[in-house]
This record gives structure tokens, sequence and C-alpha cells, in this order.
């Protein structure tokens, strides 16, 4: 029996402690307990395989597949015709079964199929696997490539498993490409059976072209984008050995601009007479203009509504255009943002940012404009950091009817992490954050002073329905004593997007009934996130902070929050509805409960 394939190129309080223990314990231990049965939406029939012991990857492979055979939903009219159906799926499953028997090296199994007789809510799939086909030799033609061998993941002796072979051509192709300039190269497996034996040899057969060199790139198709531009994302220079993952790599950094729907690759049939190979590339422009619009509901912060327009390309280099305006009854304020790519260093961007706002809220008035500069580069796929500077003039009126005016120069520096999944839902990784910023007053009304923050966020799929998602947040002001901080560059916490249940800047020092800030800030929380079903989820959550007038905050009068959500997805992501109640503290509280309504999880 022969087999061929080819691969070609391409301080709580003791009783809030306890009530705050039992509610992370329950969030934490609820989940856990649930595999296939807790929730209503997994009920029905179950298909299990047996005859598979001796070989458990095989037995969790078979049962993958099957989970994946009768996961899809059946739309019928009648009971009648949904139970033929699921009939006509049962009996394709033992094709499917068989099929991949013989992708893991048992040829000669067979698949038998019984319902369970006494409740017909369980299926049972029974393998007789019989003797396992093994590699008894692997060669590589030409011999040259034998070198090879050694590090491929098949090898002599090993079961003859479909995945492992692909993998093994896959492997000698890069591993040719990666240390050769051929033009065409394919890479052939064949696998020659004898079927009574169990046995099996494997032959890799290998076809290299020409040897030749990279001459220069063209691109056509644009209309807004400047030659110029494209170029530095070629990772190469004329002259270079020809590699087709370099060519690959061009082609997937221009899709992930943003800029372009297509990225097409035109490249000559052969090598031309002096060795080289142009290459063609033809873009197609995606648009470049984008408006969106949001809107928010916080009981403590009322209606939120933010306008924002885009240009993706502005000047030509990929430069990204923002304007954002956004209205509430607490802030309105016009931002404009403009960031260049590529500046100095391939892996630097420039950004220069602008905004005129007004704020009102229970611990001052402001009014300000300003501007600054940040020069962020990307270290690894997921580590950044940045440095910049910002100036603003502002003058701010805090409720006991001081009335200052600042000119607030800020230099900075920062680090990020970035690992999750999904920016507005995410399901796994963590997000981290650092940064530094020292704070001068040209205007001489406020001390020098640093401030510090660093937070991190971290995200855990436990189920493909269940997320745990928790975040800490520290903050501290040095330098100078609270009332000398201008108001708004002291902490604050209370809030949909910090301790839910208590109102806006609600938490911390009060002065005449009115928040007044501090120089330091401690806050956390817990959410375990429930998916009922593809659209509808529900939240429950537990936050906790607290701010001090002191630089290092004070954990023996922590106020606590806690609640339950639910969500709406859609396909930019979650709408969010939340409801929290404050657990202690509540003498500066005007009312016991928030609603929070808005796009996006809490954080």
């Amino acid at each position: 029996m022969i087999f061929t394939t080819t691969a070609h190129g391409k301080g709580i309080k003791s009783g809030t402690r306890i009530g705050l223990v039992l509610m992370l314990a329950v969030m934490a231990v609820l989940p856990v307990k649930q595999a296939t049965a807790f929730w209503p939406f997994d009920k029905g029939k179950t298909y299990t395989i047996t005859g598979l012991e001796k070989d458990k990857d095989t037995e969790s492979y078979l049962q993958t597949i099957l989970n994946n055979r009768f996961s899809q939903k059946i739309e019928a009219k009648t009971d009648k015709d949904k139970a033929y159906i699921r009939a006509y799926q049962e009996r394709l499953a033992i094709a499917d079964l068989q099929k991949a028997m013989k992708s893991r090296g048992y040829y000669g199994a067979s698949v038998t199929y019984d319902d369970n007789a006494q409740d017909k809510k369980n299926g049972v799939y029974t393998i007789s696997a019989g003797a396992r086909t093994v590699i008894t030799s692997i060669k590589i033609v030409p011999q040259r490539y034998a070198k090879i061998l050694a590090k491929m993941p098949v090898k002599q002796g090993d079961a003859l498993i479909a995945d492992n072979v692909l993998k093994g051509q896959n492997d000698l192709f890069e591993a040719i490409q990666k240390h050769n300039c051929t033009f065409n190269l394919s890479v052939r497996n064949k696998v020659i059976m004898a079927p009574k034996s169990g046995k099996a040899d494997l032959v890799y057969t290998i076809d290299a072209g020409k040897e030749a060199k990279f001459d220069g790139v063209t691109f056509s198709g644009m209309k807004k984008t400047k030659q110029a531009y494209l170029q530095k994302f070629v990772p190469w220079k004329e002259g270079d050995c020809f590699r087709r993952s370099k060519i690959n790599d061009l082609r997937e950094k221009l899709l992930s601009t943003g800029l372009f729907s297509k990225a097409d690759v035109i490249l000559p049939p052969d090598v031309l007479p002096d060795g080289r190979v142009p290459v063609k590339i033809e873009v197609k422009e995606r648009a470049l203009r984008s408006i969106r619009a949001g809107a928010s509901y916080y009981t403590d912060e009322g209606v939120g509504v933010t306008l924002g327009w885009e240009h993706r390309n502005f000047l030509g280099n990929g430069e990204k255009f923002n304007a954002d305006l956004s209205m509430s009854m607490l802030e309105q304020s016009l931002k404009a943002k403009l960031a260049k790519p590529y500046f100095i260093r391939d892996d630097q961007t420039l950004s220069l940012n602008t905004a005129i706002g007004r704020e009102d809220t229970d611990a001052y008035k402001k009014i300000a404009t300003g501007g600054g500069f940040r020069i962020s580069r990307v270290f690894t796929k997921r580590l950044s950091g940045r440095i910049g500077a910002d100036i603003e003039l502002t003058q701010i009126t805090e409720k006991s009817g001081d009335k200052k005016n600042y000119g607030l120069f800020s230099p900075q520096i920062g680090l990020g992490y970035d690992s999750r999944d999904d920016t507005l839902d995410p399901h796994r990784g963590w997000l981290l954050s650092w940064s530094t910023q020292p704070f001068i007053d040209a205007l001489g009304e406020s001390s020098p002073f640093i401030k510090n923050e660093l937070s991190a966020q971290r995200y855990y799929a436990v189920h493909k329905r269940i997320v745990f998602a928790g975040r800490v947040k520290f903050g501290s002001i040095a330098g100078t004593q609270n009332n000398d901080v201008p108001a708004t560059e002291r902490f604050f916490a209370g809030g949909g997007g910090s301790v839910r249940g208590f109102g806006y800047q609600a938490i911390g020092p009060h002065e005449n009934g009115d928040p007044i800030g501090g120089r330091s800030l401690f806050e956390s929380s817990a959410e375990t996130r429930f998916k009922i079903t593809e659209k509808i989820g529900a939240v429950a959550f537990v936050d906790v902070g607290t701010v001090d007038k002191n630089s290092l905050p004070a954990f023996d009068n922590l106020s606590v929050g806690t609640g339950l959500g639910a969500r709406y997805y859609t396909s930019f992501g979650p709408l969010r509805f939340d409801v929290g109640v404050p657990l202690n503290n509540k003498d500066n509280l005007n009312q016991n409960f928030q609603i929070y309504i808005s796009i996006g999880q809490a954080f």
C-alpha cells in the first residue's frame, strides 16, 4: 500500500471579611465542579469511546472528533426528523473514527456503535484497534539531505501517525529553505506499507530548483499610500539570498497594518538569466476613514456619549489620526492624536496629542488645555516601552472655593506587557503596566512631585464558557503634601471603572462631605464571567479599594463593593450591564446601589 503527499513553497471589618471570603470561595469553586453536566445547555445525549484504554492519546484524539461531530445543533421541525438526523450523524461518526484510527497507525481497526439500552442517553463507540503499523525505515532522496533526518519529529520504530509524517515533511521543507536559496522547492512523502506485517517504509523526496537572489520590490495598487513607506517593510536587500519565507513575512506585515485588504505576490515563472528574482506586490487599500460612536449610563455619572473620527493613513506613510469628542454630565472634552510609525527606527512610533476640556465633579471644577508627545518602542511581541512629556494649563476650583492656575510640565516613562487574546473581551493572558511621571508647575502654585502607578490584570479561562478575571492597581505620589498636589492629579476611587457600588470619586478622604482625593491608591477586583449562550452572559464580581492622604495606602479600612452583571455579546464587543452595592463605608454615599451600562468588560 503506498500513500503520497507533497509540500510546496509558501481594614475590612470581621463580618465583611467573612462575607467576602465566602463570596470569593463560591466564585472560585463553583465553575470547577462543572465539566459537562453543570450547564443546562450541555445536557443531552453523550457519546463515549471504549477499547483504547492502553492508548490514552489516541482515545483523547477520537473523543475530540466525536465531540466536534455532535456539537452541531440539529434543526428539525419534528422530534421524528430530529431523531433521524441524529441517527445519521451516529453512522457518520463511525466513518470519522475509522479514518482517525488509520491516521494514528491502526489500519486494521474496526468500530461498532451501541446505544445505552436503558435510557438511550449514552452512546458508546467500541474500538477494536488491532496491531499498530510501525515505521521500519526512513529515507531521504537525494541522500545529501540525510543529515536533517536526526532533527525530524518522526523516527524509525515510531508508530505510523499521519500528523507526525506531515510535520516531518514540513520541517524538512523549512530546514532546506532556511539554508538554501532555491527558487522552487518541493518535498513529497511516500509510505510503502505491508499491512499484514504491520510495517511501513517512509521515503521523503526533495526537488530543489535553481539558486537565486532577490532583486528589487515594486508595489502597485495604492491610491494614498506612498511607495517609500511600503519599502520600509521589505525584510531583504537586493542581492540577498532568495527565501520564500521572507516574502511571506513581507505579506503578513503589509496586511497587519490594517491598510490593505489584500497583498498579492507576483513572481516570474523562473529565475532571470542573472540569477535574480524581481518581486511585485499588488495591494488593495481598505477604506481609510471611519467614524465611531458610543454611549454609557452610570447612575453616579449620568449619561455619556462619545464620537470619534479616524484616518488610518493621514499623510500617506501609515500615520493614524484620531479626533474624539466626549460628553457627559461630569466631563466634556475634545482630543486629537497623530501617531507616526517607523519613527527613526522600525520598532518606534511617535505620537502627538492635544486636548481641551472641562470637568465638574464633587471634588473640583477644572478647565484645561494642553498637549504632549510619546515615543513608544516595541521590544518584543508583548513587551513595549514609552517615554514622553505633557504640558497642561489648568484652572482648578475646589469645593472649598480655592481657585488656582497651574502650568504643569510632566515628563514620563513607562513599560507595558500585553498577552491578552482580545482587547474588549479577553479570555486569557496578562496586562501589566508601570509608569513614573514627575510634575513641575511652571506657575509656582504647586511644589514638584512624582506620581507612580502600577497595575496588573489577569484572565484565565477554566472552561470555554467561564472566565476568571482579576486586577490590582497601586498608585503613589511623593515629594509634597496632599493639599499641595493639584486636585486633578490626586488619586480617587469609586465608580464603574474602579470600585463598583460606590459613587464616582466617593472613596477616600472627605472634607465637608466632598471628596478631596489622596496621594496613594489601592484597588483590586475579582470577576467570574459566565457565558450562558453565545449571546448572553452573566458576571459576579467583588471590588475593593482605598485612597489615603499619605504616599502609601492603608489597608485597615478597605471599601468593598459587590454585585452581579449581564452581558450581551455583539460582533464589536460585549454590552455591559452591572449593578453594584457597597458592603461598608456608606457614610458619604447618596444611595445604596449603582448601575453601569457601557460597551466592553469592566476591565
